[in-house]
């Protein structure tokens, strides 16, 4: 009774259906992979910065061909006219097709790694240098699309609430419309969600940006904070990723 207690339990249904994840795996291989280099930092482990070495490189077999993702959502998004805001449409596509060209860069990386292909200034400089200004470039579209979304979300709010008010006063308790206050509280809630999530992805995309400026040497903070950095944006992704598995 007990084992089938454990066995049938939501949360370890939702944790095989999240381990099950080509992208539940990748993001917990990320989280491992920012972790080993923190302590490499801290505690100057050769474990550590070996556990790193090799977390990154699996997580490059796990985002094989996965560039097709991004070039298909840019290629729906291009063709979707009915999105009346052509600010965060054109921005959406910017941003899928740079995160596309970061992950295809990537693969010539796995293939230098894997010494499938030579390793000189072309693959062992260039490459690695444009994918990380490929993600800088996608990160940065992203973070116009949550503040143009975050903008959006507090003008509804505002319209939402002063609607609302000015319907409270103009009309007396028996001749308030309680389908309508309830539809518009609806609405207001979906504002304030709306409103969250583009903030709380845009702290996620400032972090991410952190990390490949200094990647680019544009920034030269300790490799502490980046690693810890890299662990705040993999438990983000992970959470995401959380409430997305089915039970």
């Amino acid at each position: 009774m007990v084992c089938d207690t454990v066995v049938y339990h939501p949360s370890i249904t939702r944790l095989i259906n999240y381990l099950d994840s080509t992208g539940g795996r990748e993001k917990i291989l990320r989280l491992l992979q920012y972790l080993a280099r923190f302590l490499a930092v801290q505690q100057s482990s050769k474990l550590a910065k070996s556990l790193q070495s090799q977390f990154t490189l699996v997580r490059k077999f796990l985002r094989f061909l996965k560039p097709l993702n991004h070039l298909q959502a840019a290629s729906k998004l291009y063709d979707n006219k009915l999105n009346s805001d052509l600010i965060i449409r054109y921005a959406n596509i910017i941003k899928n097709l740079a995160m596309g060209g970061y992950l295809f860069l990537d693969q010539i990386n796995l293939l230098r790694i894997l010494k499938v292909i030579d390793s000189n200034n072309f693959t062992g400089t260039v490459v690695p240098r444009w994918t990380n200004w490929f993600w800088f470039f996608g990160l940065v579209a992203s973070q116009v699309v949550n503040i143009r979304t975050i903008r959006k979300s507090q003008c509804k709010i505002v319209a939402l609430l002063r609607e609302k008010e000015l319907e409270m006063m103009s009309n007396n308790e028996n001749e308030i419309d309680k389908e309508k206050l309830i539809e518009d509280d609806k609405s207001l809630k979906a504002a304030y969600m709306q409103r969250y999530s583009s903030t709380r992805k845009l702290i996620w995309d400032s972090l991410d940006s952190f990390i490949v400026l200094n990647n680019l040497n544009y920034l030269s903070n300790e490799d502490g904070y980046i690693a810890l950095s890299g662990v705040a944006t993999s438990l983000l992704g992970i959470q995401d990723l959380w409430r997305g598995t089915k039970i």
